[in-house]
């Protein structure tokens, strides 16, 4: 059987196995609304206020609010529904899962002396906050696709020989190859593609031939950051702050797509890839009350820069066209770095006295400044990818709204809401190209739409210790590719996979509880 390639597919080659996108540095840098429950009850909204720990992830300065130490701790009970609809056919997962948000201890110091100007008092802080939850299911199938995942390898196996492909004396194992993409070995060499002359491939299925495709993921890890801050009290109106943080990231997918030809037939391929790095950065904030009722808060996030160990391989693979399939002997490793957006935040509070309050903050994110580079620092391999952030990315905004009521001294009420903006650029139709020669055969992605907060909660506070209680609610939208065909037209390259479309909702019940030292 034979089918004429489509389009070709763009691609680099090079002398190393190497596997990462613009699509991975954004997913690894990512945050999202995560923290105490009087925290994530607001929205967030905590940038100009301080007195809470987790918020010195946004703003550092709010640890100079601070009269009193204290130790907190919060978890986090997850109720998750992905549903996803490609082509009309609906598929939904649910996940439930509970875990450590944030712990926190602050340490005031008293006054080594009396003076009523300059700085007044400083105190310090050990902080853990987890900042990205990767947790989630997502399955998708449809029918009677006109695209075929054959259609991509032979697209993708464009320029390479049958020979290439083949064992030879010098690469008994062609996956062994450096030069070989995993992707154009495993379709070749377990007949899902056919070589043509001058180095160009074709799919097995016949012209028209349709398939009935399915996809499935299950991602497990998180980011989580631990800090070291100081904040210090000068004339009580101008508080200042600083964190050194170090940040924690732990990242697996298991991913697998199979098809059945509508003229018999298919396959099943399962992939691993795992992720695991440090990260450190320097945050720098203040806080400025104009009056006793304004506050003004401004920061500003240097750019994480993560050391990442990557692992990638083939899990399972199954074909009609061949009884015992030709896979990797073993997968593959490869160190490097990121280098995440530079951020900058501004915020703002006012008090109703001592009966309520509300709050706003607006954060920018540079992701088109994120970078790609090799373990010794050297980003010069990555030069495409780099140059491409700012095609595949504009630059993040997020904006968070809270209020507090307080019934009495020791009993609030809190609602919030947050809107993350979406830094996909919606003019960007290429998707994720992989090298050419990439070990990688992950070959979905995700372009992700705006993500919404909706937040309430309560708290009551006593002389020597608080309790809080939020629920929030996280909606967001994606369009799932399980991979990408390109048709030029002129200058535009576009993607014309049809995706699936991807909602995940998810419940945050959040309980903190704090003891006043």
């Amino acid at each position: 059987m034979k089918k004429n390639i489509l389009v070709a597919l763009l691609a680099a080659a090079s002398t190393l196995a190497f596997a990462q996108t613009e699509y991975d540095a954004f997913k690894l840098t990512q945050t999202e609304l995560s923290g105490s429950a009087r925290y994530m009850s607001m929205g967030g909204a905590f940038g100009a206020l301080g007195g809470d720990a987790t918020a010195l992830k946004d703003n550092p300065a709010g640890l100079g609010v601070y009269r009193s130490s204290e130790i907190a701790v919060t978890l986090n009970s997850m109720i998750q529904n992905t549903t996803s609809t490609w082509n009309s056919t609906q598929s939904t997962e649910d996940l439930y899962k509970t875990k450590l948000n944030s712990f926190s201890y602050v340490m005031t110091m008293p006054r080594w002396e009396e003076k009523n100007s300059g700085l007044l008092s400083s105190n310090f802080s050990f902080t853990f906050n987890r900042l990205q939850n990767f947790n989630r299911k997502v399955s998708a199938n449809t029918t009677g696709s006109s695209f075929s995942f054959t259609d991509f390898l032979a697209a993708f196996s464009e320029g390479y020989s049958a020979a290439d492909l083949s064992e030879s004396t010098a690469y008994p194992d062609p996956y062994e190859n450096s030069n070989n993409a995993w992707l154009s070995v495993l379709g070749y060499q377990n007949y899902l593609i056919n070589p043509l002359a001058d180095n160009k491939w074709s799919s097995i299925l016949s012209e028209g031939e349709k398939v009935n495709p399915s996809t499935y993921l299950f991602e497990t890890g998180s980011v989580s950051e631990y800090g070291i801050g100081w904040g210090g009290n000068i004339n009580n109106n101008l508080f200042l702050g600083a964190n050194l943080n170090m940040q924690d990231l732990s990242y697996s997918v298991n991913s697998s797509i199979s098809e059945s030809f509508t003229q018999g037939g298919g396959f099943d391929l399962t992939t691993a890839l795992t992720q695991s790095g440090v990260g450190f950065n320097l945050k720098l904030g203040a806080i400025y009350l104009p009056s006793n009722n304004l506050r003004l808060g401004v920061s500003f996030h240097t750019p994480t820069i993560y050391s990442i160990s990557e692992y990638t391989n083939v899990k399972d693979f199954t074909t009609s066209e061949i009884d015992k399939p030709y896979l990797p002997l073993q997968g593959y490793s490869h160190d490097y770095k990121i280098t995440g957006p530079l951020q900058a935040q501004a915020s703002a509070a006012y008090l109703f006295g001592k009966k309520g309050l509300i709050s706003v903050e607006y954060n920018y994110i540079n992701y088109p400044g994120m970078r790609l580079g090799l373990e010794n620092g050297d980003t010069k391999y990555y030069q495409d990818e780099n140059r491409n952030m700012s095609n595949v990315f504009i630059a993040g905004q997020n904006l968070k709204f809270g209020a507090e009521y307080k019934l009495n001294p020791s009993f609030a009420l809190r609602a919030g809401y947050a809107l993350m903006k979406s830094p996909a650029n919606a003019g960007y139709l290429q998707g994720k190209s992989l090298k050419l020669n990439s070990a990688n055969t992950n070959t979905e992605y995700f372009n992700q739409f705006d993500t919404k907060y909706l937040t309430a909660g309560a708290g009551y506070r006593a002389a020597g210790w608080f309790l809080d209680l939020a629920y929030a609610q996280k909606i967001q939208d994606e369009d799932m590719y399980p991979y990408q065909v390109l048709r030029y037209t002129g200058n535009q390259v576009t993607n014309i996979v049809t995706p699936a479309a991807v909602n995940t909702t998810t419940h945050n019940i959040v309980v903190t509880l704090g003891i006043k030292l």
